[in-house]
């Protein structure tokens, strides 16, 4: 991302049972501009998802969660809609590749790469 570059108001639903990094990554996305709703889990995330519908551009996602996986709660959100864009972030192999449309980052990784990654999957 460009410095000084803006997100546009977009607004991303970000899900880490992890609470330090969750904040860390909302942090890093509202300094760049981004409207940030957190969810401590998918179980929460499916919630704040559902309360926010025409609002939430993006998912950014952890795979792995104490109580329903990432991508068991993204299969539920696309079956509402669609065409939603989604970010998983996983530090463990998948068993199998992230459905169409959802791009994938890989743990560790740094703000820079985080922020392109968000990018990238928004389409801009």
């Amino acid at each position: 991302m460009i410095q000084g570059e803006t997100a546009g108001g977009k607004t991303i639903l970000l899900v880490d049972d992890e609470e330090q990094i969750r904040s860390m990554l909302c942090a890093l996305l509202v300094r760049k501009g981004y409207q940030v709703i957190q969810a401590a889990d998918d179980l929460d995330a499916l919630e704040k998802f559902k309360l926010n519908l025409e609002a939430i551009d993006l998912v950014v996602t952890d795979v792995v969660m104490p109580r329903l996986d990432g991508l068991a709660s993204i299969k539920i959100m696309r079956a509402i809609t669609p065409c939603l864009k989604v970010l998983v972030m996983s530090g463990y192999a998948l068993d199998q590749p992230p459905p169409d449309g959802v791009s994938l980052i890989p743990k560790p990784f740094t703000p820079a790469c985080f922020l392109e990654a968000v990018r990238s999957t928004l389409g801009g």
